[in-house]
């Protein structure tokens, strides 16, 4: 299962804060990743989830698992680094 630090679970809200309330984060799987190590994923916007999505609901946010997703991100941690008023996510090994 995917874990949320507080500092991301912070960064999500501000994200989602002007958003109606059932909207959520959705991370979607891809086939590529740009470094090569796993998956490729990406997160956008979205107003709820989609009928085959996961949600997870911790920390206070809402996010998305796209179906088939969720594998990928077993084990993980969800983290974030903010610089100024640039935001990135980036997931880790859990432990």
């Amino acid at each position: 299962m995917l874990i949320i630090t507080q500092d991301a679970a912070r960064a999500i809200a501000g994200v989602l804060e002007q958003e109606p309330d059932n909207a959520g984060l959705r991370i979607v799987g891809g086939t590529h990743s740009l470094n090569g190590q796993g998956p490729a994923l990406h997160m956008e916007l979205a107003p709820a989830p989609e009928a085959e999505d996961e949600v997870i609901e911790d920390e206070g946010v809402r996010l998305f698992i796209a179906e088939g997703t969720a594998p990928a991100l077993d084990g993980k941690v969800l983290d974030v680094e903010v610089e100024g008023d640039e935001v990135r996510f980036s997931l880790l090994e859990a432990g």
